[in-house]
């Protein structure tokens, strides 16, 4: 089992800012985290290489800069979401852990509504990697 954070809100109103501080101090204490952005902006423009590579039907776009690694795929295994922690930022109309709401009109699953990004306490909502991966797949961006 892995413990997932989930941070919802409107735009700008500092779900990554939580996430970071989230990630930093999980990081701090030994633990390994995955960080999942649910969006509906494609990761890169579409004139980049790799996207081009992506349109044209590559099942996979490993790109590496010297420095960081990242692979596009149409698909991951549960494996990818194994991990102490995962920190899942956006899914607002799913509850897949411990779910904290920073803003307005929160949801009415929400476990914790901030009205600012503010540091917490971190608390963990174990959850089987499949079943997260399946809520993340079940996802379809308008």
């Amino acid at each position: 089992m892995t413990c997932v954070i989930q941070i919802t809100g409107d735009k700008d109103v500092g779900k990554t800012v939580l996430a970071e501080w989230l990630v930093e101090r999980l990081k701090a204490g030994g633990r390994t985290v995955v960080a999942v952005k649910i969006s509906h902006h494609d990761p890169e423009p579409p004139h980049k290489d790799t996207a081009r590579l992506r349109r044209v039907g590559a099942d996979r776009v490993l790109f590496y800069n010297g420095d960081v690694y990242v692979l596009y795929s149409r698909g991951v295994s549960c494996r990818e979401l194994e991990a102490d922690f995962v920190i899942v930022e956006g899914l607002r109309h799913l509850k897949v852990g411990y779910k904290i709401h920073i803003g307005p009109n929160p949801p009415p699953d929400v476990d914790l509504w901030l009205t600012e990004a503010t540091p917490i306490e971190v608390k963990c909502v174990e959850v089987d990697p499949c079943h997260l991966l399946s809520a993340i797949a079940s996802h379809k961006p308008k």
